[in-house]
C-alpha cells in the first residue's frame, strides 16, 4: 500500500519536507514496483535512489539541528545511522534472496520507518525550527 502524503506530514520547514516529499516518492516507486512482480533491475535503482537521498536528506536535517542548537541533534542523528545499518541489513538480504517476501519486507520496513519518524521523531523539532528557520520556499 502506497503511502498517501497528507498534512499530518508537514513540518512546516520546506526544503524538509520536500525531501520527505522526495522519500515519499521513492518508497511509492519500490512498492509499485514490488506489486508489479518486483523487477530486481528496477528495485535496485530505486533503492540505490532512495539510499542516496535519504543520506542527504539526514545531512542537511542533521546540519539545520546543530544550527538552531536543537538538544537533540545528537540522537536524532543516532536514529538516521540505526536506520541506515537497518536499511543496509535489509538491502543485502534481499541482495542475497531477492524473492518477494524479502522485498515486501523491505517495503514494509521503508513505509513505517519514515511515517512514524516524521510524525514522531520530526515532529519533536518542527515548532523550534519554525520559529527560528526563516519562510522560503
Amino acid at each position: 500500500m502506497m503511502i498517501e502524503w497528507t498534512g499530518r506530514f508537514d513540518t512546516g520547514i520546506a526544503e524538509v519536507d520536500r525531501d520527505h516529499r522526495r522519500l515519499v516518492d521513492l518508497i511509492n516507486q519500490l512498492d509499485g514496483i514490488i506489486s508489479d512482480g518486483g523487477d530486481l533491475g528496477r528495485v535496485g535503482a530505486v533503492v540505490d535512489a532512495l539510499v542516496d537521498y535519504a543520506d542527504y536528506h539526514f545531512q542537511r536535517e542533521e546540519r539545520i539541528l546543530e544550527s538552531v542548537g536543537y538538544d537533540g541533534a545528537g540522537a536524532h542523528a543516532e536514529i538516521h545511522a540505526r536506520f541506515g545499518h537497518v536499511l543496509g541489513d535489509m538491502v543485502g538480504v534481499c541482495m542475497l534472496h531477492p524473492d518477494r517476501e524479502n522485498l515486501l519486507r523491505l517495503g514494509d520496513y521503508l513505509k513505517s520507518w519514515l511515517t512514524d519518524h516524521i510524525l514522531v521523531e520530526d515532529m519533536k523539532f518542527a515548532a523550534l525550527l519554525r520559529d527560528r528557520i526563516p519562510p522560503h520556499g
